[in-house]
């Protein structure tokens, strides 16, 4: 009896515990406003004033002066694409940051034939550690690219199908798309000045493609200008969103959200009461045992 007893109050202690690291531990999602590390945005979302948004069914009716980030990591249903178009045609400013996601499935829903390529990137001559993160110097004046003298790209890729009058930047003459992924370059890859940034009209409103968006990360922001192209973002409208449901969730975000949904069922009556019960229950096992 005293080893049951031992055994059930070790149980009771060690999910405590679990609990209070699920719970307290920041997450480390790639790209999520709440994490503080080196692949989270914490620090745009503090610094810069950015709104997560959890879902693109919260887009606001009127979206004139509202920006919206998004980074396509996950698949966008049909209700989702329909919402990112009338954001845009009613006014609103829409930012795609993408390299290896879903970002043509926007650009192919609003009629564009920009597209990500989705190869790697690379430029062995004009890089910021090595070819895997090419600086960009070739720049067009626009109020994304205002006060930037380079920017610099991690793991990133290229666009491609971009009229010569929506680019706004480009790699250097070096750089070329991996297509066979051997980290050299062939001669039947497209290489030379490639597109990395373009703007786009739609309606009253306008969408800019991004080919790499781990400028966003806190790691990144502060090397070159990518800093410059946050506040630039930051200054196009009084509201920015910052997508958060293209994301794919990690273990602990998930574990969190059903910690969360737990939290709130407690809060009501009925869950007061369940667990004020569930107490009791534990509390009164011990004297029921020893009367038996």
């Amino acid at each position: 009896m005293k080893l049951h007893k031992f055994l059930f109050l070790l149980t009771v202690i060690l999910v405590s515990l679990m609990t209070a690291v699920v719970w307290f531990f920041p997450l480390n999602d790639d790209f999520r406003t709440s994490n503080p590390f080196w692949n989270g945005t914490k620090d745009i979302e503090s610094g810069y004033a950015f709104t997560p948004l959890e879902s693109l069914s919260d887009l606001p009716v009127s979206p004139h002066d509202t920006v919206l980030v998004i980074i396509p990591y996950l698949q966008f249903s049909a209700t989702d694409l329909a919402a990112v178009s009338s954001f845009i045609t009613g006014g609103g400013t829409v930012i795609v940051a993408d390299d290896y996601g879903y970002g043509n499935q926007i650009t192919e829903f609003l009629g564009l034939r920009a597209r990500f390529s989705g190869q790697p990137l690379l430029d062995p001559i004009v890089n910021y550690k090595n070819q895997w993160f090419p600086r960009i110097l070739h720049l067009k004046p626009s109020s994304l690219t205002t006060g930037i003298d380079e920017l610099v790209f991690n793991h990133a890729t290229a666009l491609s199908e971009i009229e010569a009058g929506d680019i706004l930047a480009q790699s250097s003459i070096f750089s070329f798309l991996d297509t066979d992924d051997d980290r050299t370059q062939s001669a039947d890859e497209t290489a030379g000045l490639l597109p990395v940034i373009s703007r786009h009209s739609l309606g009253k409103g306008k969408i800019f493609l991004i080919s790499d968006p781990s400028l966003f990360i806190n790691s990144m922001a502060p090397i070159g200008d990518n800093d410059r192209l946050v506040q630039n973002i930051a200054a196009a409208g009084s509201t920015v969103l910052f997508d958060q449901s293209h994301l794919p969730p990690s273990n602990l975000s998930e574990a969190k959200d059903v910690l969360t949904q737990l939290h709130n069922f407690f809060t009501t009556p009925p869950g007061t009461l369940g667990l004020v019960l569930a107490v009791i229950t534990v509390t009164l096992m011990p004297i029921w045992h020893r009367r038996r």
